[in-house]
């Protein structure tokens, strides 16, 4: 084994890893040393980052995991930091650390928990073949290449739920996203304000997931899901009609919460497929919302 090491301190990375609800609720910052034996001999004369590690990448890989897992135990999360590592050829062998500073009362220090892992030895064994007549190899048919997608899998955006929340209403409230990814990732947007309605912060969360999906255009149907009614009718019924009155109702009354809308119909396009899901049914993405939009509803209160 060589004795070359990289060694990487205080990659910080905000996640929701954790066996207390507070943590899979509300996150936590995450802090990770990690140490990687790397032969880069070669680099030391070349200068040319081919022969050697990537730390870049290395930290990215880190902070991603933090960022979209929702491992119960810290002790998983370092298990995956370690193998993410080693799926870099040149790195032999690596120690992790992973340090968080979890919610318990009257604790004021930090846990930690450290793994070494190698890369097992592989041996590679050639079986011993009888000699055989070869066949004339058939003629290569000519193949039409497919046209490339615009869309890359690790980018593109399958489903979205979102929901929102409010305590008095009018009161303190707060609206959550889930996002899904078709490489299996999951990304979480939350918000909120001191005072607002349940409507407007139902109408905030739609609006915070289009314009998280405006910025990673696509050109595939995305269907987003929400409990509001008030949403779904709105955006797919009523607001032909608010448009054409002036941002009336039929009754010749503005439109309640007018920006929200206005806001939201520039976001809306033909490729989003809007969908009711009923509240508190069992939906786990809408769970999820739920109980992001509760959480900054009491960090307003």
């Amino acid at each position: 084994m060589t004795a070359s090491k990289i060694y990487l301190k205080n990659v910080r990375a905000y996640g929701y890893v954790g066996y207390l609800p507070e943590e899979n609720i509300l996150g936590q910052w995450f802090e990770v040393d990690a140490t990687l034996w790397v032969d880069f001999e070669k680099s030391t004369y070349s200068d040319e980052i081919e022969d050697t590690v990537n730390y870049i990448s290395c930290i990215q890989k880190i902070e991603k995991l933090i960022q979209t897992q929702k491992f119960k135990l810290i002790e998983r999360l370092v298990g995956a930091i370690a193998d993410s590592l080693l799926e870099d050829l040149k790195i032999s062998q690596v120690e992790v650390k992973v340090i968080k500073h979890p919610p318990i009362p009257n604790f004021q220090g930090s846990v930690a928990v450290e793994i070494t892992r190698s890369r097992p030895q592989s041996v590679t064994i050639t079986p011993k073949l009888e000699a055989t007549k070869a066949e004339p190899s058939p003629e290569p048919k000519p193949t039409t290449p497919k046209p490339k997608s615009e869309d890359t899998g690790s980018a593109k955006i399958i489903s979205i739920h979102t929901d929102g929340a409010c305590s008095k209403n009018p009161g303190p409230g707060g609206w959550g996203v889930v996002i899904h990814f078709a490489d299996g990732n999951i990304k979480e947007l939350g918000g909120g304000l001191r005072e607002t309605t349940n409507n407007q912060m139902e109408l905030q969360g739609a609006i915070a997931a289009l314009e998280f999906l405006a910025s990673q255009p696509q050109s595939t149907t995305v269907d987003l899901y929400t409990d509001s009614k008030y949403v779904l009718d709105g955006i797919t019924k009523w607001i032909k009609g608010w448009k054409k009155n002036g941002w009336k109702t039929k009754d010749n009354k503005p439109v309640k919460n007018q920006e929200f809308w206005q806001q939201l119909d520039q976001l809306n396009s033909s490729n989003i497929r809007w969908h009711w899901v009923e509240g508190h049914s069992g939906d786990p993405d809408n769970e999820r919302c739920d109980a992001i939009a509760r959480s900054y509803t009491s960090k307003y209160a």
